[in-house]
């Protein structure tokens, strides 16, 4: 079981979905408390592409979200990273993820720096 560590970053990106699907937030919680590296599509350096269905969209590949996450430190906390809704774009390229990595990790070392 992993922990899982929602960035501000990631949950701005969330709050526009929110609006319209309104099960995403238990999808989400579904998706990642069910995470397995083995079925994730691996991405390289900790992240893995996983496909997060929603209760209320239609069925198939291509309509549903896709959500990168990121293992950190010794594989025992899950970081969302983005989510985009495959009916909108066919995919995320590796210019995008680095940006939202880089955020993500931003407000993960604030928020460690502010826990001190």
């Amino acid at each position: 079981m992993y922990q899982v560590y929602l960035a501000d970053h990631f949950l701005h990106q969330l709050k526009r979905y929110l609006k319209k699907h309104k099960t995403l937030d238990h999808d989400l919680i579904e998706t990642l408390q069910n995470f397995n590296t083995e079925t994730a599509q691996r991405l390289g350096r900790k992240l893995y592409k996983v496909r997060l269905r929603s209760i209320d969209m239609p069925k198939g590949k291509s309509k549903s979200f896709r959500l990168i996450i990121f293992l950190f430190e010794i594989k025992t906390t899950l970081v969302p990273v983005t989510i985009y809704y495959k009916g909108d774009r066919s995919g995320i390229s590796e210019k995008e993820i680095e940006h939202h990595l880089a955020m993500v990790l931003a407000d993960v070392q604030q928020k460690k720096f502010l826990s001190r």
